[in-house]
């Protein structure tokens, strides 16, 4: 009976543990590893709540645009997710903006650095964005939603109701059959609007997402010290978690890069202050010996980076050798000796490595100032591996 006993418990621990791990795999940036949100607004009731300042439009209520359709995009200006569905939301606006659509792009920052207007004003610039942007730095009209994700789209009908949520990227033809029906049924008329998007005839020549690219890494103790078994650290020092709770903790620590590195996770070298957010140099050197390095999956790689006063160089290496051009990201620079470099002159996300097909590489940062701070990085691939 015993024995019996013991196979049933064994048998229920197992079956739960792979009903966790199939369903706990992160598939879109997420404030927390919750389960997919719904809205407690099912009816017209929904308003937006302490959104400011606006550009692109003077701000507005989601009741005063009754009788149109509305498209609520919850994004911030560093996360690579978001910033890969911009062209479609600009497509979209260009195509029905005159036909009923109003696009809100909801600023809901992650990073503290993401709350200062000037820096989303020049983002939204940079991004060439002509429909109305809001910030939502107080994550409120985040909340009204109930939202967890970057990005996340909410479809509102002509009387204020959510029709439709996507989640992530993708879905960009689900999405645009959505704004058609709910327009048509508002009683505009947009039969001579092509339903064809240029944009999905372009992705449909690339191939999709690897499974097996590296996840995003992030460098501040917010997300380090809350991971668990199914969300490892993301930093590879044992240094960095061996002071943890402990009365002698200190943000400023000396790491070691260990011999042996896991994929999956950053190594630090060097004098670093561990903050919530952040990872930040800790001291001025002369001779590049402070670093970061990992070894990644992929065939784009960026890193987001935080400014402060004075902008810095960081030198960036492939397998312990400069670039060459055609590995490059596009914030990637060279000098005359024909090393890789960015300047880091803003609190931005900056694209390090853009490679031709997936691959496995060793990436290495490194700079002598003491501004150097690191905050993540995320990934992009395609299914051809070398």
């Amino acid at each position: 009976m015993a024995d019996t006993k013991l196979t049933v418990v064994l048998f229920c621990c197992l079956t739960g543990l792979f009903l966790c791990l199939v369903s706990c795999q992160p598939q879109v940036r997420t404030l927390s590893n919750s389960v997919e949100p719904q809205s407690q607004y099912l009816e017209s009731d929904l308003e937006f709540s302490g959104l400011g300042p606006w550009l692109n439009d003077d701000p507005f209520t989601l009741h005063e645009q009754r009788g149109k359709v509305v498209l609520i995009d919850f994004w911030t200006y560093t996360c690579v997710n978001c910033i890969r569905t911009l062209p479609y939301l600009k497509e979209w606006h260009k195509k029905y903006s005159d036909h009923g659509l109003v696009i809100v792009g909801v600023h809901t920052p992650e990073f503290a650095f993401e709350k200062i207007f000037e820096n989303v004003e020049t983002a939204v610039s940079d991004f060439d964005i002509e429909y109305a942007v809001a910030l939502d730095n107080d994550h409120q009209t985040w909340k009204v939603f109930d939202n967890r994700y970057w990005p996340a789209k909410y479809l509102l009908d002509k009387d204020g109701v959510i029709q439709y949520q996507h989640f992530g990227e993708g879905g960009y033809m689900e999405t645009e059959s959505a704004i058609r029906a709910l327009l048509d049924e508002a009683g505009f008329d947009i039969e001579d609007i092509p339903r064809q998007s240029q944009l999905l005839v372009e992705d449909n020549l690339i191939e999709m997402e690897n499974r097996d690219q590296t996840r995003e890494l992030y460098a501040g103790t917010s997300r380090n010290y809350k991971t668990n078994f199914f969300y490892p650290p993301y930093v590879g020092n044992e240094e960095y978690f061996s002071d943890f709770r402990s009365s002698s903790w200190e943000k400023e620590i000396s790491f070691e890069d260990p011999d042996d590195r896991d994929e999956g996770r950053f190594y630090i070298n060097g004098l670093w202050n561990r903050e919530k957010e952040y990872l930040q140099h800790a001291r001025e050197t002369s001779d590049y010996s402070d670093y970061i390095a990992f070894y990644f999956s992929a065939s784009e790689v960026n890193g987001v980076f935080g400014f402060e006063k004075k902008p810095y160089k960081v030198f960036v290496t492939l397998d312990g050798k400069a670039m060459d051009s055609t590995e490059a990201g596009v914030d990637v620079r060279f000098d005359s000796e024909g090393n890789s470099f960015i300047i880091v002159d803003r609190s931005a996300m900056f694209g390090l490595v853009q490679l031709k097909h997936y691959q496995t590489r060793e990436l290495k940062l490194t700079s002598n100032s003491i501004d150097f701070s690191i905050y993540s990085f995320t990934f992009g691939s395609n299914n051809k591996p070398d």
